[in-house]
């Protein structure tokens, strides 16, 4: 999962779509949770991997064994399989990467575990993002469109601190950081709010929007008002960005935003995702032919 996100990070910044966040923002969520099914003939509408229940009991299984990816854990907390929360537990002391730990820990939040090590250990890990004073690896020209190179104020934040500019800050500015913040929104739990609310503040803009779907994919109408706040603040690509979590709203004030900061093609983008079962920024496409059409769509601007 994570090298697929690297590979369209790079088309994102050197590709005909350069620059922009927003496709970036749909790809993430898509792939967030998604394993591809086997392309049958004749079956055009075949149900994605992850999104079949009859699937769960093939991902605990392979969660018991050891060998599993996020995708497993995704499947297991949205299907609210809560006889895996042992095998869960038992695996969260066993894995050694921090972000499948932490996709663990968040999937046994929102099955429900009271045991508050699993909800510190998402904070902690989001802690760093959230406190962050790093401003946006991105850099924006006067109309609010993203250019390809690392912003002014991020090479003096980078030359501040004696660092080296390397792919390693690029990973943690686009993708580790925003990450981090992400799982609070998909534990479900109302403690995240406040958190992600204070990632609306944060001066990476990838952390902005990765506040504003985690709040979302909870669902929290109260924070509508402080993600159009966002929106206002932001450069144009970086405002439409996050205001594609406002399509995930069923409320008048969260839509007329999505008209006012999405472009129209790619607002039908998340409004026809969200007619076809993608109800919230980080739920599995229903079907394979769904995702493939979202992907081309989004990376090229161009429907198939």
């Amino acid at each position: 999962m994570k090298s697929r996100m690297c590979t369209i990070v790079v088309i994102h910044l050197h590709g005909s779509v350069l620059g922009k966040i927003l496709r970036l923002a749909v790809i993430g969520a898509l792939l967030g949770g998604t394993a591809r099914g086997q392309e049958v003939q004749g079956q055009p509408e075949k149900l994605a991997y992850s999104a079949d229940k009859a699937n769960v009991p093939d991902a605990i299984a392979k969660v018991k064994s050891g060998e599993f990816t996020a995708v497993h854990v995704d499947m297991i907390a949205t299907a609210r399989a809560v006889e895996a929360i042992p095998i869960l537990k038992q695996q969260f002391g066993r894995v050694e990467d921090p972000l499948l730990k932490a996709k663990i820990a968040a999937a046994l939040v929102r099955l429900g575990d009271k045991d508050d090590i699993y909800w510190n250990f998402l904070v902690e890990l989001a802690r760093p993002a959230l406190e962050s004073d790093a401003p946006d690896f991105v850099s924006y020209d006067a109309q609010g469109k993203a250019v390809p190179e690392p912003s002014a104020k991020f090479q003096a934040w980078v030359k501040a601190r004696n660092l080296s500019p390397s792919s390693a800050l690029f990973e943690d500015s686009m993708y580790a950081l925003p990450g981090k913040v992400a799982l609070l929104g998909w534990s479900w739990d109302p403690r995240a709010i406040p958190l992600l609310r204070q990632a609306l503040s944060s001066p990476n803009h990838m952390i902005e929007i990765a506040g504003a779907m985690g709040l979302a994919e909870i669902g929290d109408n109260n924070s509508i008002p402080y993600i159009i706040e966002a929106c206002k603040r932001a450069p144009a690509e970086a405002a439409a960005a996050i205001a594609g979590s406002l399509v995930y709203f069923d409320d008048n004030s969260a839509q007329s935003a999505v008209d006012q900061y999405i472009p129209k093609d790619v607002a039908k983008i998340y409004r026809d995702a969200k007619t076809h079962g993608k109800t919230k920024p980080w739920t599995s496409p229903l079907y394979d032919k769904l995702e493939d059409c979202l992907l081309c769509r989004t990376d090229t601007g161009v429907d198939h």
